[in-house]
């Protein structure tokens, strides 16, 4: 009974330790009613926020658009000129003549902390109405919008700007971590198991007078 207490106090120490390293990012309450306008791509930076690892979700709002089409969503490493490198993540979603949220899901991206990252939702051609975003980073202070189209020398940083998003980030342990917690529950089921297979002391009946 003691080790089985053990055991369930453990799994509950680590579920609770793993449950703590998660962080949710939403702007979307600081929409002031902007939506990019004449650009083919609109683009969010972040970092990994403390203690976490993995991109696992993007939400983002584009604007009805004239007849229904395409757009892609992809994350790529953020430079000082725009995206680096091939997009690290990517997911092409239809586009329809209505306002829509889309949420981006299963991207279980593993982050290197420190390095810039840039949300970019390519409108794959369309110059219309586009991507929700504020003119204000009350949501998210720190990481600002871009915007792209070549005619006006591709990417630009559109500082003090947010994108209408929300994300959400959660810690990976590491392989070793997974080892040592699988061997501690190990143990303490073979001692559980070889506690129950020892004979227990009978006491001795009662001697009637």
């Amino acid at each position: 009974m003691k080790n089985i207490l053990l055991l369930s106090v453990v799994v509950l120490l680590a579920v609770s330790s793993f449950a703590n390293d998660y962080h949710h990012i939403n702007t979307e309450p600081y929409w002031d009613g902007n939506i990019t306008t004449g650009w083919l791509a609109e683009a969010q930076t972040f970092e990994a926020p403390t203690n976490t690892d993995m991109l696992v979700n993007w939400e983002f709002k584009l604007a009805g658009r004239t007849d229904p089409g395409q757009a892609t969503f992809e994350v790529f490493a953020w430079g000082p000129t725009g995206p680096t490198g091939s997009a690290l993540f990517s997911q092409t979603v239809d586009w329809s003549t209505q306002d829509q949220v889309y949420d981006i899901t299963g991207i279980d991206l593993l982050l290197t902390p420190g390095q810039l990252y840039g949300a970019e939702i390519d409108t794959l051609g369309y110059g219309g109405q586009s991507v929700y975003f504020q003119g204000n980073e009350t949501g998210y202070p720190g990481y600002d919008t871009w915007v792209y189209h070549p005619d006006f020398g591709g990417w630009s940083e559109n500082p003090d700007t947010n994108q209408y998003f929300t994300a959400d980030f959660a810690y990976v342990p590491e392989s070793g971590t997974f080892v040592l917690f699988g061997s501690s529950l190990l143990g303490i089921a073979v001692r559980q198991r070889l506690y129950s297979l020892v004979p227990r002391k009978r006491r001795a009946a009662p001697t009637l007078p």
